[in-house]
C-alpha cells in the first residue's frame, strides 16, 4: 500500500475501489455498445474525417464525434449500470426485439434453404414460351433453377422470445418443418427453442433469445388460497409456471442434487395456504428418515418415514377412495374440493425405497395398493407428487400412470427417452441440465410441446414459517403418534403407529394358560401295550 492510500480512511479507500470498479464496468460497457453499433460508429467517424478536411474543420469534427458517438455510448453506459432494469425495459429491450425481426424477415429465403427447407426446381415456361418452343426448329433451351420456400406467415417478438409462423410448401409436411427447429435455433443463436404444430400444414418456432432461467430466485410466503393449480417457479420466457394438481398425478425424475426439494416444497409450500383453510389435505411419505418432511410437518396431516408406514398410509388413502368412490357413482365422475371434503395429495420423496429396495412382501403390497391409487383416486380427489432418482422400469414399474412427468437434471439421454418419451432427447435434453442449475427442468406440454422451466428455491426457514403459520386443521380422528422431545429450531420428527383395526396391524396375543407337567406312560394307557379302556 502506498503511502498516499494508507494516508486515507477506511471508508475513504472503499469509495474510491467502488468509483474504479464503476468507471470500470462503463468503459467495458461503452466498448461493448461500440462493437454493437459498429457501422454506425464508423459512419459517424467517415464524416468526422470529411469534416477535419476542410478549413477549420477539426473543432466540428471533434464536436461530431463528440455528439454522434461518445455521448449515446457514454448515456448508454452509465444508465445500464446505474438502472439496468429500466435501461432493458425502454432502451435495449425493444432494439433487441426490432433486431430480431428484421433478421428473420430479411434472411428467412437464406435460412429456409441453409436449414434444408427449401428445395431447387426448375422455372415454370409460360404459356406464351411453350408455344414457341413448339413451332421453334431448334430445341427448347434448358430452364433456369429456382428455390422453393416454406412460407414465413408471420414474426412476433415478446419479451426474450421470437415467435416465427411457417406454413410448409407443397409436398412438405409438419415432420419435416419439425426436424428443422434445431438448426434454426442455432442460426438464431437462441437459447432454447419450442415447436408446436397449429396445423397438418402450419408449424410455430418459439426462439427463446435470452435465459431468463440463469439466477436462483428465491421462494415467497404463499397468500392466495389455491388447489387447481400452484405456481411453482417460472418459464423460459419470464412468465409464471403454473402446475395443475387437480385430476393429475405428478412424477418428478432426477438425479442427486438435481432441485426435487424446490418442486416438492414449490407444491407442498404453495397448498399451505389451501391446507389452512382445509381445502387441501397433505399425506407425507418422506423415505430419507424424515429430514425433508420434517422441516414443514405441521402441514400434513400424516406422515410416513420407513416403507411399513408408507403402506399404512396408502390403505387409508384407500379407504378415502372407496368411501368417496360410493357416493359419487352416479352423482358427478370429477371430484370438486370442498372444506367438507377436501383434495387429499400425497407427496412422496424416495418413492424407489418404497417399489425397488424394500423387502419382498412391502414392495408388492406397496405397489399394488399404488397402482390402485393412481388408477382410481385422480377422479375422486386423490392426487399422487412422486419423486424418485432412477427412472428405469425396474425401479418405477408405475411410471406409466402418472400423467404428467417433470424431468430434472438426468444422466443421459436414455433417460431422457424413459421419462419424457421417444424423441425427447432432442426437444428436451434434459441430460445436458447444467449441475449449477438446480431446479431446472424439461416439462411436457398438453398440446405434446416440449418447455424448460426451473422452479424457485426454498429455504429452509421459509419452510418452517410457511408450515407453522399454515397448520393443517384438527382431525376428529387423529393418528396416534410418538413425538420426540422438539428441539429449538429443529424440525419435528412424527413416527407413527399403526392404526387399531387396520388391515396390516398386528393383533394381540392371548395369554397362554400354564402347561400341566407330563404324566408318565403306563400300559393301562392308551396306545401303550393294549387296547384303549
Amino acid at each position: 500500500m502506498s503511502p498516499t492510500t494508507a494516508a486515507l480512511g477506511p471508508a475513504t479507500r472503499a469509495g474510491l475501489r467502488h468509483g474504479l470498479r464503476f468507471a470500470w464496468r462503463v468503459f467495458l460497457a461503452v466498448v461493448r455498445w461500440t462493437d454493437r453499433h459498429l457501422r454506425y460508429v464508423v459512419a459517424v467517424t467517415a464524416v468526422g474525417f470529411l469534416i477535419r478536411l476542410f478549413p477549420g474543420g477539426q473543432p466540428a469534427a471533434i464536436r461530431v464525434l463528440l455528439l454522434a458517438w461518445l455521448a449515446p455510448a457514454l448515456v448508454s453506459a452509465v444508465w445500464s449500470q446505474v438502472s439496468p432494469g429500466s435501461y432493458e425495459r425502454v432502451v435495449a429491450g425493444p432494439s433487441s426485439r426490432l433486431g430480431w425481426l428484421l433478421w428473420a424477415r430479411r434472411r428467412w429465403s437464406f435460412l429456409a434453404r441453409e436449414c434444408g427447407l427449401s428445395v431447387q426446381r426448375d422455372q415454370r415456361r409460360s404459356m406464351t414460351g411453350r408455344m414457341v418452343d413448339t413451332f421453334a426448329s431448334k430445341p427448347a433451351p434448358a430452364l433456369p433453377k429456382v428455390w422453393l420456400h416454406p412460407r414465413l406467415c408471420s414474426t412476433t417478438a415478446k419479451g426474450v422470445t421470437l415467435t416465427l409462423t411457417v406454413t410448409a410448401r407443397t409436398g412438405q409436411t409438419v415432420e419435416d418443418l419439425e426436424k428443422a427447429a434445431p438448426a434454426l435455433a442455432a442460426a438464431a443463436r437462441a437459447r432454447s427453442f419450442r415447436c408446436r404444430a397449429l396445423s397438418p400444414s402450419t408449424v410455430e418456432y418459439v426462439l427463446v433469445m435470452a435465459d431468463r432461467l440463469a439466477s436462483t430466485r428465491e421462494a415467497g410466503a404463499p397468500v392466495d388460497v389455491t388447489v387447481d393449480a400452484v405456481p411453482v417457479g417460472r418459464r423460459q420466457d419470464g412468465t409464471a409456471w403454473v402446475l395443475p394438481l387437480v385430476g393429475r398425478h405428478t412424477l418428478v425424475v432426477g438425479c442427486s442434487g438435481s432441485g426435487k426439494g424446490s418442486i416438492f416444497w414449490g407444491v407442498c409450500g404453495g397448498l399451505a395456504p389451501a391446507v389452512r383453510a382445509g381445502m387441501v389435505r397433505l399425506w407425507g411419505v418422506d423415505l430419507k428418515r424424515g429430514v425433508e418432511v420434517g422441516m414443514g410437518r405441521h402441514l400434513f396431516t400424516e406422515v410416513a418415514t420407513t416403507p411399513g408406514q408408507a403402506v399404512e398410509v396408502l390403505s387409508r388413502l384407500l379407504t378415502v377412495i372407496d368411501e368417496r368412490g360410493r357416493w359419487m357413482a352416479g352423482q358427478t365422475r370429477l371430484h370438486t374440493p370442498t372444506p367438507s371434503d377436501p383434495l387429499h395429495v400425497l407427496a412422496i420423496d424416495e418413492l424407489a425405497v418404497l417399489t425397488a429396495y424394500a423387502d419382498p412382501d412391502t414392495r408388492k403390497e406397496a405397489g399394488r395398493l399404488l397402482a390402485e391409487v393412481l388408477t382410481q383416486g385422480r377422479a375422486l380427489g386423490v392426487v399422487v407428487l412422486a419423486c424418485v432418482q432412477d427412472p428405469r422400469k425396474e425401479v418405477i414399474g408405475l411410471r406409466n400412470l402418472f400423467t404428467q412427468t417433470i424431468a430434472l437434471r438426468l444422466r443421459s439421454a436414455d433417460e431422457t427417452r424413459m421419462v419424457l418419451g421417444d424423441g425427447a432427447a432432442a426437444t428436451a435434453p434434459a441430460h445436458r441440465i447444467s449441475p449449477s442449475a438446480p431446479g431446472t427442468a424439461w416439462v411436457i406440454e398438453q398440446d405434446g410441446s416440449a418447455d424448460r422451466v426451473r422452479a424457485d428455491f426454498w429455504p429452509d426457514q421459509l419452510v418452517r414459517d410457511v408450515a407453522t403459520g399454515h397448520p393443517a386443521p384438527f382431525i376428529d380422528q387423529p393418528v396416534s403418534v410418538v413425538e420426540q422431545e422438539p428441539v429449538e429450531d429443529a424440525p419435528l420428527r412424527t413416527v407413527h403407529a399403526p392404526a387399531q383395526g387396520s388391515p396390516s396391524s398386528p393383533r394381540p396375543r392371548k395369554p397362554r394358560a400354564p402347561r400341566k407337567p407330563r404324566q408318565p406312560k403306563t400300559a393301562d394307557s392308551p396306545g401303550v401295550g393294549g387296547e384303549a379302556a
